[in-house]
C-alpha cells in the first residue's frame, strides 16, 4: 500500500467497486518476480492513472486471518503524474481524504490510526502490527 499526502495532507484512498466497496489506501498484489516498488508503482498507476515515486517503508500489517503480509510505504507524486489515467473496474473512486470515511478497510484502520492518530472505530483484526521506527541522520560518523 502506498501513504501518499496532498499539499493539504489529504491522503489519497481508492473506494473498492465490489464486495465491502470499502475506501482504502492504493496498492495490491505482487506478481511472481516483480520487486515491492514495481508493484506498487503498477497498482497506484492501475487504480489511480498516477505515477509515483515509491520511497521509505513506513510499517507491516500481519494478517494471520489472510495469510497475508501488507506494507506501507511512503510514496509521492512523481513530476509526470497525470489523474486523467484509466481505472481499473475494481475501482470506483479515488481521491484526497481529510480523515477517514466511515467505511473503510481494517488495513486502512490501522495505518490511518498509525499515520495520522486514532480512528473512532478501530480495526480488530487478528494481526501483529510493526511500526518502523523514523531514522534520523546522525551528526557523527559511523
Amino acid at each position: 500500500m502506498g501513504w501518499i499526502e496532498d499539499p493539504d495532507q489529504g491522503v489519497l484512498l481508492v473506494r473498492q467497486a465490489a464486495g465491502l466497496r470499502h475506501w482504502t489506501l492504493p496498492g495490491g498484489k505482487v506478481k511472481r518476480g516483480e520487486s515491492l516498488v514495481k508493484a506498487l508503482e503498477r497498482e497506484v498507476f492501475e487504480e489511480t492513472g498516477l505515477r509515483i515515486q515509491v520511497g521509505p517503508l513506513l510499517g507491516a500489517l500481519d494478517r494471520h486471518d489472510k495469510d497475508a503480509v501488507t506494507l506501507l510505504f511512503a510514496a509521492v507524486l512523481n513530476g509526470r503524474s497525470s489523474s486523467s489515467g484509466k481505472r481499473q473496474n475494481e475501482i470506483t473512486k479515488a481521491g484526497y481524504q481529510l480523515s477517514l470515511p466511515k467505511k473503510a478497510s481494517p488495513s486502512a484502520k490501522y495505518f490511518w490510526s498509525a499515520r495520522k492518530g486514532p480512528v473512532k472505530d478501530a480495526p480488530s483484526i487478528p494481526a501483529s502490527t510493526h511500526q518502523l521506527p523514523t531514522l534520523t541522520q546522525s551528526t557523527e560518523g559511523g
